[in-house]
């Protein structure tokens, strides 16, 4: 088998016929056994591109080439590991030029077929094979860019994703203390009514209230203020312990826990743990008639959802309870007695 160049390449027409010397950034591979056309194709597309021999022992180029170049002497001895190869370089296109006799052209099967962009036939025109060569490097070249774009546009979704996650982090949290806001905790205490209704399972609900906060302010600051309730946000979150479990600003000096799948008994277990936390923090309060130190007045309500109950009532009865939590001297937790009726 001979390559048949023809004697003289056609006169440049234009710009894009006169193989600029960026042409001399894409890189080909030359699978061609044939030693006579091997140095034939070498000598010609040397003049215009960076040209490698394959191995002949190993094929492991990855995505460094532009173009690969094959007869069908290499294709049928390294289908394989060119198949391999090919579906390595995806998704990015990878184009692949096979030199045929135009008397194998009916040996072509289907399965070959598939291993290539593009065929020329034996004798070799020198301005085809060009063009040939220039269209697949086109093909190429508009492969990266999408794929750049693509990348591009993943990223760009990742970082809107990523951006949208801690908005949604940051309205669903108090901007003073760190921990849930109402709005959250509205939401939360939602979801786990619904759930505590469809799985007969308990549902507890604390309010809390920072006892004589007002006087708090007036003596030691609002800055000193606010670094208390952040203190006592802190407490919270470091004693509520399970993931379904949620510590909320309330409102002011209010803060409220939910607490699903937990009855009285367990419930009134993680309040003394919170006030045995607070007491050990000793969060000075000179101002305050109940003791030397900050203190909680916490209400309790616990009911089993039901059709005939709304998370109002169990938030009324809450709100009830520390009422009387208030009335009985502050510093103490108070529970509501047993919701089995709309609240009045």
């Amino acid at each position: 088998m001979s390559l048949d160049y023809a004697l003289s390449r056609p006169e440049p027409s234009g710009p894009d016929d006169r193989c600029p010397d960026s042409h001399w950034q894409y890189r080909i591979l030359l699978g061609v056994e044939h030693q006579q056309n091997r140095r034939l194709l070498a000598g010609f597309l040397g003049q215009f591109y960076s040209l490698q021999d394959a191995p002949s022992a190993a094929l492991n180029w990855g995505n460094a080439f532009d173009l690969c170049i094959f007869d069908n002497l290499f294709l049928g001895r390294w289908a394989e590991q060119i198949k391999a190869q090919r579906e390595e370089a995806g998704p990015v296109f990878l184009p692949f030029l096979l030199l045929l006799k135009r008397a194998h052209l009916p040996l072509l099967t289907s399965p070959l077929r598939q291993q290539v962009d593009d065929v020329i036939t034996l004798p070799v025109d020198q301005g085809e094979l060009l063009l040939r060569v220039e269209s697949l490097l086109r093909a190429r070249q508009q492969a990266l860019k999408l794929s750049a774009l693509l990348a591009q546009e993943q990223l760009l979704e990742q970082q809107v994703l990523a951006d949208n996650q801690i908005l949604q982090a940051m309205v669903a949290q108090d901007g003073l203390t760190g921990i849930a806001n109402r709005r959250a905790f509205d939401d939360k205490l939602a979801y786990e009514w619904k759930l505590g209704r469809r799985e007969q399972t308990p549902l507890a609900v604390v309010l809390c209230d920072v006892d004589h906060f007002k006087a708090y302010n007036d003596t030691y600051g609002h800055v000193l203020g606010d670094q208390c309730l952040r203190a006592i946000a802190g407490v919270l979150d470091t004693v509520i312990r399970r993931p379904a479990d949620m510590a909320a600003r309330y409102g002011g000096e209010e803060f409220a826990l939910i607490l699903p799948n937990t009855n009285s008994e367990g419930a009134m277990h993680i309040l003394n743990r919170i006030r045995r936390t607070l007491q050990a923090r000793a969060i000075p309060h000179q101002s305050s008639p109940t003791g030397p130190y900050v203190s909680f007045s916490i209400g309790l309500a616990v009911v089993v959802p039901s059709d005939a109950l709304q998370i109002e009532d169990l938030l009324r009865a809450a709100d009830a309870a520390l009422y009387r939590a208030k009335a009985e001297g502050r510093d103490r937790a108070v529970v509501a007695p047993a919701i089995d009726h709309p609240f009045p």
